[in-house]
């Protein structure tokens, strides 16, 4: 039988960090990078301009700071976190 129309559910799948820390537990998710991009998502969804305590972001997702400034450094580099302070103010590129 041929496809012809797109299946749609009604389900969905949400992200969420206990959600995010279980898939990085069992090692679906390997890279800071990305892994740090899914962190940024679920805390500062919708925002340009967040303003990081790196302190309180690291313990949330268990993270040490050299890591979460490397993460970010190749987000930077993918052109996704435009500028990167002492304090860290991000900027995103739109999404």
């Amino acid at each position: 039988m041929p496809y012809s129309e797109p299946f749609i559910s009604s389900s969905s799948y949400a992200l969420d960090r206990e959600e995010l820390l279980r898939i990085r537990s069992i090692k679906l998710l390997t890279s800071d990078r990305d892994y740090v991009f899914f962190a940024l998502q679920i805390d500062y969804a919708g925002k340009l301009n967040p303003s990081i305590d790196v302190s309180a972001f690291c313990e949330r997702w268990e993270l040490n700071e050299g890591n979460l400034y490397k993460a970010l450094g190749e987000l930077r580099n993918k052109g996704i976190v435009v500028s990167i302070a002492s304090h860290i103010d991000l900027h995103f590129q739109g999404s």
